[in-house]
């Protein structure tokens, strides 16, 4: 079905449930970033294939919202007749509607996937001069005939070598959680938390170890799982703890039989849908609002968890690096396009121990395609990489004991003085983050300033975060970590982000940096240690606008990647990179 037409089903729906407006997120009933197939809605109405994004469809108009990492995407992607593209940095969802929607405009949406925080958002900008109601059945669904079915996992328990914390001890917190502020339960609907508490993991999403499900732990330690999984048995576990599994449309049965003991639900606003709210106030329940407890729980690694994610790191910077030998030595031999890099990067990492599945789709952008900051390729973008353009490879993969993601820029001949220019610009603020030292108190912001402030005073900058916090065997996007400019939570001992500043020249080139970094202590301070274990590109590197401690850096961190991956390089593998990293000393 053509989007056009798609454009005008969806329109004669909203006129039969008498709306003016319908909202379409990028997400489903768990609130994933990484969809399923059957809940790529979003996709199927635009033909965006990003994983953020929002759409609102009018009676004349439908507009797309992306982030700064997809807006070429997009216009890629899009059709530009039917869809208007709006960057969330320039206009807001709420503002356009305020702007477009008359007074008593009525604006449905699907309350099973809104979350309560954006619709109460939505209300409070527009100050109730525009109805909202939640319609029962998704207007996408409704027209989509061929949607891809359901798929039911067999989820697996994360052995203690890796989890390092049994999920009695785990859940016991949460239930001092819930006594703390005199409630009865705490009710999960993050999949990526109910499976770091549990020391589940399941295969139900395609680059996230994850059991698609939603939870309610009570005060007297009866934890209730609802997930539609196969083989799954109730069990007691320790002091009291007992884990029932229940079909996921028994959910809205429970919280309905529970109504009678008046329960005091504790759930985070951002993670609780519209629909699920109403049901618990419905039904002579109340809640106490507080943001996921669990999720800040789980960005503070235990010892187990780092080891791994050291391990996995090293592993995984071995396959990236024979990677690299490989397409540098076989560039001008033969033809390899985007396509063929991806595959083979694929399967060398699909060979290392203790792989699970890749982390993300991998990004393998060769010159312009390079500046597509989530760039996918596809049979249709596919480009034959040539040894004049950058290469630019974001790529990653979650393993048993950990999960990874590396961004590296690699070229292949002398590049121009403003492609090493702005790669050592680059360069400078990722080490500048690297080399950080910063106050306990520190969210964020003071980082994410010093990884721009090179480009910035060329007049350049880049239109996404520095870095996002990371999941040890979970998703490779978690929070409450972030370095970005609205970073909200303070850096701890053990949180994992990413430090990826990058510049993107439109229809030319891209240029990005990534490694995942660990935060430890340092007396009355907080630093960063390195986890990624990869070379950097020597030929990009503009040595005479580096400072001796830039330089110190580069040469530690190479002599340390050397270290950990030659015992995993064949001979000629670790002739190659001995050259590569002794022409910057």
């Amino acid at each position: 079905m053509k989007i056009e037409k798609k454009l005008s089903d969806i329109r004669k729906l909203m006129k039969n449930y008498e709306i003016d407006c319908y909202l379409i997120p990028h997400t489903d009933e768990f609130l994933n970033e990484f969809l399923p197939p059957y809940s790529r809605r979003l996709e199927w109405i635009s033909g965006f294939s990003g994983s953020a994004g929002d759409i609102v469809v009018t009676k004349k108009n439908a507009y797309l919202f992306v982030d700064g990492r997809y807006t070429l995407q997009a216009a890629d992607e899009v059709n530009k007749n039917y869809y208007i593209i709006h960057n969330y940095k320039d206009t807001s969802m709420p503002d356009l509607l305020k702007k477009i929607l008359t007074k008593n405009s009525v604006v449905g949406f699907d309350g099973n996937i809104e979350t309560l925080k954006n619709i109460n958002n939505y209300k409070k900008i527009l100050k109730n001069k525009v109805t909202f109601i939640s319609i029962n059945k998704n207007l996408i669904d409704i027209l989509w005939k061929n949607k891809p079915k359901k798929e039911r996992s067999r989820p697996f328990i994360q052995p203690a070598i890796f989890s390092g914390e049994s999920n009695s001890s785990k859940i016991n917190k949460i239930i001092n959680y819930i006594k703390k502020y005199k409630a009865t339960s705490y009710f999960i609907s993050s999949c990526d938390s109910i499976c770091w508490i549990f020391n589940l993991r399941a295969s139900d999403l395609e680059y996230s170890p994850l059991l698609l499900s939603k939870a309610i732990i009570n005060n007297n330690g009866n934890c209730i799982i609802f997930t539609d999984a196969i083989n799954l048995k109730n069990k007691n576990v320790k002091n009291g703890i007992k884990i029932q599994f229940l079909p996921l449309n028994k959910l809205n049965e429970y919280i309905e039989l529970s109504s009678n003991s008046k329960q005091i639900y504790i759930c985070d606003p951002n993670q609780i849908s519209f629909n699920t709210k109403k049901l618990i106030r419905n039904n002579n329940n109340k809640i106490i609002y507080k943001d996921n407890y669990i999720e800040y729980l789980k960005s503070i690694k235990n010892t187990h968890e780092i080891n791994g994610m050291k391990n996995a790191h090293i592993r995984d910077g071995a396959t990236l690096t024979k990677f690299i030998y490989w397409i540098k030595n076989n560039i001008s031999k033969k033809n390899i396009s985007e396509l063929d890099a991806i595959k083979y990067l694929d399967n060398l990492r699909s060979k290392n121990k203790n792989f699970f599945s890749l982390s993300f789709p991998t990004i393998a952008g060769t010159g312009p395609n390079g500046a597509i900051v989530h760039y996918h390729a596809t049979n249709k973008t596919n480009r034959t990489i040539n040894n004049k353009d950058l290469f630019l490879v974001d790529s990653g993969a979650q393993y048993f004991d950990g999960t990874t993601d590396v961004t590296r820029t690699i070229t292949f001949e002398n590049p121009s003085k403003e492609q090493k220019k702005m790669y050592t610009l680059v360069l400078k603020g990722h080490i500048a983050v690297a080399i950080s030292k910063f106050r306990k108190s520190e969210k964020g912001k003071l980082l994410d300033k010093r990884a721009r402030k090179f480009l910035i005073r060329n007049k350049s900058n880049f239109d996404h975060g520095t870095g996002h916090g990371v999941g040890s065997f979970l998703n490779v996007h978690e929070g409450p970590q972030s370095i970005s400019p609205r970073s909200k939570v303070n850096f701890k001992k053990g949180m994992i982000v990413s430090n990826e500043p990058g510049f993107y020249k439109k229809d030319k080139y891209g240029i990005r940096i990534e490694n995942l970094i660990l935060t430890k202590n340092l007396k009355d301070q907080l630093c960063f240690e390195t986890l990624t274990m990869a070379p950097l590109e020597p030929n990009l590197i503009s040595w005479n606008m580096l400072n001796s401690e830039e330089k110190n850096w580069i040469n530690k961190y190479h002599k340390k990647v050397f270290k950990n991956l030659s015992p995993y390089l064949e001979k000629k593998e670790i002739l190659w990179l001995n050259s590569e990293i002794k022409s910057l000393k």
